[in-house]
């Protein structure tokens, strides 16, 4: 069988392909469609081969270029004869966590027509409430309604980030409340908090300030936002690591669980930052968390722009 699986939800795509992995019981070859290194004839070659230790093979094919840009279609012609002709016993599956597929390609049109198109979107609101709530029930996560419904609120319909927020409430300890939500979960778009870190390493306080006050009027938390940071440092030291150890590309991908496009913006954030200062920052986080414990007799969004303020003039 051939699939082409696309969409804007991430967590659905990785659990469909995780199915038909299941299903299939094959052994696995995955490629990067968009490394240079990437090769057809070794595509067809794990396509067509029989394997030793299964009945069949899964061949996954992660952002394969033909189906994002215009290509020359002589280079992909055994790829469609392939295609008009496949193995039955084995599964290739073209897919992308970036739903940059262009369905007006040729290529595309024509895979498609032997191929089953997947296309795997967001959850509108109220099909989204009722997932969060199936989702803490598989869990076994009770929450009371109020905290339900605020963690829905910070996902924003993301079935990615609602996932990786029931990974670590299932660490937690004590009763979820509205309180436990606001300190342990991260909220939807992580976009806000690279750029804040971009703007702290750059020293530039006004888009720091800026970027603090919208973020803090969002999550309406200085510990959600001290948590934020905290997550996306930790996250950056992650991929530095991977780096220096020398990990490709692709490699990263598959160890952090990411897109595109999140690694992408951490390379944008590390280009300023080292392992060194990752460490730096997150102990100057961790202290201003205890301070902000300890002495409530200012607001939160003057306690962080006073830490802005001592952090870029040191």
């Amino acid at each position: 069988m051939i699939y082409i699986i696309q969409g804007q939800e991430e967590y659905f795509i990785r659990e469909r392909i995780a199915k038909i992995i299941k299903e299939s019981d094959g052994e696995i070859f995955h490629f990067d469609g968009m490394d240079k290194s990437f090769d057809i004839d070794q595509l067809l070659e794990a396509c067509q081969g029989n394997s030793l230790f299964s009945s069949g093979s899964v061949v996954l094919v992660d952002q394969p270029y033909f189906l994002v840009k215009k290509s020359d279609e002589k280079n992909l012609q055994p790829l469609f004869d392939y295609i008009s002709k496949p193995v039955f016993e084995n599964q290739l599956i073209f897919y992308t966590y970036l739903n940059n597929f262009n369905q007006r390609l040729k290529a595309f049109k024509q895979i498609s027509e032997n191929a089953q198109v997947i296309t795997l979107n967001s959850l509108d609101y109220k099909n989204f409430n009722n997932y969060v709530r199936s989702r803490l029930v598989e869990e076994d996560l009770k929450l009371d309604n109020e905290s339900i419904f605020l963690l829905s609120n910070l996902c924003k319909r993301s079935a990615t980030l609602l996932n990786q927020n029931i990974e670590i409430l299932k660490l937690y300890p004590d009763k979820i409340d509205a309180k436990a939500i606001n300190r342990l979960c991260t909220v939807s778009d992580d976009n806000d908090s690279f750029e804040l870190i971009n703007a702290l390493t750059k020293k530039d306080v006004s888009r720091a300030i800026s970027i603090e006050r919208k973020m803090i009027s969002q999550i309406d938390s200085l510990f959600s936002l001290i948590g934020l940071l905290a997550n996306q440092l930790r996250f950056l030291y992650q991929i530095a690591y991977y780096q220096s150890l020398g990990k490709k590309r692709n490699e990263i991908l598959e160890l952090a669980n990411i897109n595109e496009y999140r690694l992408n913006k951490a390379n944008e954030a590390l280009s300023n930052l080292s392992m060194e200062e990752i460490l730096s920052l997150l102990k100057k986080l961790s202290d201003l968390d205890v301070k902000c414990k300890c002495d409530n007799s200012i607001s939160d969004e003057t306690r962080f722009e006073l830490f802005i303020l001592e952090l870029l003039r040191g």
